[in-house]
């Protein structure tokens, strides 16, 4: 994952400054501004430093700021760092309904700008510059990768004890394009489990996923086995942190997560979780390094399954 946001920002910071350097004189050290949503998030914490190395390597004054999902906040900053006379600006919106207003004022103000991780357009709908995933199709690998499990397990055989919880940032449209696609999947893979699909709104952190799907286990007291999937790890971890205190058997969950921002944290405490077990990896690339992977038991035949998708 560490690779792959150093890359989408290496991307970003370079487009950037071929936004901006026509014109520039070769003395002149521009500057730049960098808005996130949610500085204080793993994902975000690297995504910054990531933006900061290139800046630096670029000779780019670089600003940042972390709005924590407040709107106003973003907007103010976007405004100063205009008067500030930056020459670009790269933007995680905390809302996706700000596209439109932040992508005019830099028409209006002839600086680049590039949308990160969430895409967003113009007022007349063109899209602005975009680095991120193609959350579809991420989704989808989730989806394909989960009835692949399922399967496996048996779980498809009789699904009259499964419930699916589809955990969402319903205000968020790349979260529930990633949920959508991790649900067209799933369903192309086992038709008959559509029905058996819960959707389980939540606020994008992992402390608010614990709470609502603590809730939807309770309303839900027939369901035996869980299939987790969301936008990123919080959601999932959450979900299957609130089966670990309902007391459900590691075996009844099935959880996969995006970005792995958490599941590296999983595995680094140094115990047998139900965040941090894995029956093997669906590809080389995805097992975390050596040294942070639990080793106080091997992998059990069957054990929570927890992965995290990173590729784009």
């Amino acid at each position: 994952m560490k690779k792959m946001i150093k890359a989408c920002l290496v991307v970003a910071a370079t487009a950037a400054v071929a936004l901006t350097v026509h014109g520039a004189g070769a003395q002149d050290k521009m500057k730049f501004g960098y808005i996130n949503k949610m500085g204080d998030h793993p994902w975000f914490v690297r995504e910054v430093k990531g933006a900061k190395d290139k800046a630096a390597e670029l000779g780019v004054d670089l600003l940042v700021q972390d709005v924590q999902f407040d709107a106003n906040l973003a907007v103010t900053t976007f405004d100063t760092y205009v008067g500030d006379g930056v020459k670009g600006i790269a933007v995680v919106v905390p809302d996706r309904s700000l596209g439109p207003v932040v992508a005019d004022k830099a028409k209006a103000a002839k600086i680049g700008l590039i949308a990160v991780d969430d895409d967003i357009a113009f007022a007349d709908g063109t899209p602005v510059a975009y680095v991120g995933m193609n959350a579809l199709n991420i989704g989808k690998q989730v989806g394909s990768e989960i009835a692949r499990i399922a399967k496996a397990e048996g779980w498809d055989k009789d699904l009259s004890k499964v419930r699916v919880g589809s955990i969402e940032d319903q205000k968020a449209d790349t979260c529930m394009r990633r949920n959508k696609g991790a649900e067209e999947a799933l369903v192309a893979a086992i038709p008959e489990i559509k029905s058996r699909i819960v959707s389980i709104p939540y606020d994008n952190t992992m402390v608010n996923s614990i709470d609502v799907v603590s809730t939807t286990l309770t309303a839900n007291p027939d369901a035996e086995k869980w299939i987790f999937f969301s936008c990123n790890d919080d959601g999932v971890l959450g979900g299957v942190r609130a089966t670990e205190n309902a007391g459900m058997k590691p075996e009844n969950v099935i959880g996969i997560g995006i970005d792995g921002s958490r599941s590296c944290e999983a595995f680094g405490a140094g115990k047998p979780r139900a965040s941090a077990a894995r029956c093997g990896w669906t590809a080389p690339s995805m097992a975390p390094p050596p040294s942070r992977r639990s080793t106080t038991r091997p992998p059990a035949r069957r054990c929570r399954r927890t992965i995290s998708r990173t590729q784009p």
